[in-house]
Order: structure tokens, then sequence, then C-alpha cells
């Protein structure tokens, strides 16, 4: 069985800080939302989660395609994710992450909707969330 652990840390004071991987490949600037009393300006938790939840999915699907023998000429997956909180109580949490995907291939739509669907069953982040973050996958095919 292989493994693969990833690494990131958050330097934070006040109500921003900076967000890097100890692959060096991601360093920005995070911030509290304006929505939620900060300033804004910079990236923050639900930001980057939409970001993972979006490339995971990317990945997944793009691995079982060419597990599958199934060309994929373009792939955009975009998410959307919803925090909600409660005004009087302080709390929030992610209620929702959505997933458009975009695929262009000249493979059959058929085959493409299964490849979609399995995608998410499999995508490590859609896995992570089940049963605690609503998730809608939605998916538009173009011909090359």
């Amino acid at each position: 069985m292989g493994r693969f652990d990833a690494r990131a840390t958050v330097d934070w004071q006040g109500y921003g800080g900076s967000v890097s991987s100890d692959s060096g490949m991601l360093s920005t600037a995070t911030a509290a939302q304006v929505e939620l009393g900060g300033p804004g300006g910079a990236t923050n938790p639900e930001e980057l989660f939409a970001a993972a939840h979006a490339n995971c999915f990317t990945s997944t699907i793009t691995s079982m395609a060419r597990a599958r023998g199934i060309d994929l000429a373009h792939v955009v997956t975009e998410a959307s994710v919803r925090l909600e909180w409660s005004e009087d109580a302080g709390d929030h949490r992610l209620t929702a992450s959505d997933l458009a995907v975009q695929l262009t291939s000249a493979a059959p739509e058929g085959d493409l909707r299964t490849l979609v669907d399995d995608a998410a069953e499999h995508c490590p982040v859609c896995q992570a969330i089940r049963g605690n973050v609503a998730m809608h996958v939605t998916a538009a095919f173009d011909a090359p």
C-alpha cells in the first residue's frame, strides 16, 4: 500500500497571516473574512477547501480516465463551498461543497457519466466530507 503525507503551516497574528506547504508549492496570505469580522483581502479556509476539493476531484477523475483508456482532452472543475454561522452562538461550519465538472472528450457520454459518478465515490476529499457536508456534482460534456 502506498502512502503520501502532506503538511501545511499557518502563521497567524490578529486577523491574518500566511499559509505555506512543506513542498514550497503553496505560499500565500490568509485572513479572516470580512463576513466574519476580519479584514478580508487574502485567501481563507473555505477558499482553500474549495480549491482542494476541485483539485482532488480533478486528480481522481483524470487518473480513473487514464486507467480506463478514456481520453480527456480538457477538464475544468469548479467547487462552490458554503460556510454558514449562527449570529448568536458564534459557531460556523461548512454546509455544502458543490462541484461542477466540464469534460471535453470524444468518449461516449455514458462512459463519461459513469466516470464522474465513480470519481465522486472515490475522490478522497469527497470521501472525507461524505455524511457531514452536503455535496452535489453536476457534469457537462463537450466533444473535442
